[in-house]
């Protein structure tokens, strides 16, 4: 088993990264065509002094759905410039937490999150993008420059994230989620709701820890990143149990929830394009 993770390389780890960010992109694509995402995006421009632009969701999902076509054929120049162009667009919704209402007034403003929980996820879905782009453009610089924004992203979502989970007010949030999936059900057989959250906001804390310990350890940093990815593949089952999804159109399309949920698919894809960076360093050491 340890010879198979060894053997698993950088170039194995992107082709799995273009698959989860294309499943991301098909996933949230869809809702863009729906009245409820045109509802949103029209509020979401009000609130800055803009006009209301009916097309824009379905422009975006446009978008996302030629982004996902050139995940299959990343080698092409113009799939490499589609890329970047999805990387600049992915900054807006990072912009949003500084123009948008997102900070929890009744907990003092910043940093307690709300609404903003899922726009700094965005950070790392520039890096993933960024990052698969010039792999196979071959740019090193901006390929750097994604490696450290990958890693900026995740440790910005389980911190953040995660210290929010010593609130009540997120142990609230999350319990409906918590308590439909098997996988964390049990949490409240042993803990409150308040402290149920504690426990899930300690184990993001320190993956965390184990990630800031790079320059130190990197067994501790492989580790940091290995519950990191654990934690953003195990959200996934919330899709399922909450569920996410509604079929009031004929077909399962995802809810606002959902499209929180799969965000995290993109995470996952910098969780473990980083941890084939960290084994293959660590095999070529050991050479």
């Amino acid at each position: 088993m340890l010879t198979i993770i060894k053997s698993f390389s950088v170039a194995h780890s992107v082709v799995v990264a273009r698959f989860l960010l294309a499943i991301f992109l098909l996933l949230t694509a869809m809702p863009r065509f729906s009245a409820a995402d045109a509802s949103y995006f029209t509020q979401q421009l009000m609130e800055v002094g803009l006009p209301a632009l009916p097309w824009l969701a379905p422009i975006l999902g446009v978008v996302q759905l030629l982004v996902a076509v050139a995940l299959i054929v990343p080698q092409q120049r113009w799939a490499q410039v589609l890329l970047y162009l999805y990387a600049s667009l992915a900054t807006v919704p990072l912009l949003m937490m500084f123009t948008h209402p997102v900070w929890l007034d009744s907990l003092g403003g910043f940093p307690a999150i709300g609404a903003g929980q899922g726009l700094i996820k965005y950070l790392g879905i520039v890096g993933l993008a960024l990052f698969i782009g010039s792999f196979y453009s071959g740019n090193k610089t901006i390929n750097e420059l994604a490696t450290k924004l990958m890693l900026a992203g995740i440790i910005l979502v389980m911190l953040w994230i995660g210290g929010m989970k010593f609130t009540q007010y997120e142990a609230d949030g999350i319990e409906s989620l918590m308590r439909t999936s098997p996988l964390f059900s049990w949490i409240y057989d042993l803990f409150s709701v308040l402290h149920g959250s504690y426990f899930i906001g300690v184990i993001e804390l320190i993956a965390v820890a184990g990630i800031a310990l790079l320059s130190w350890s990197k067994n501790a940093y492989i580790a940091g990143l290995s519950i990191a990815a654990l934690t953003f593949a195990a959200t996934q089952t919330f899709v399922i149990s909450l569920p996410a999804y509604e079929t009031s159109m004929g077909f399962a399309m995802l809810t606002g929830s959902g499209q929180f949920i799969v965000k995290d698919l993109a995470l996952l894809a910098c969780s473990i394009i980083l941890l084939a960076k960290a084994l293959e360093g660590s095999t070529s050491e050991d050479c």
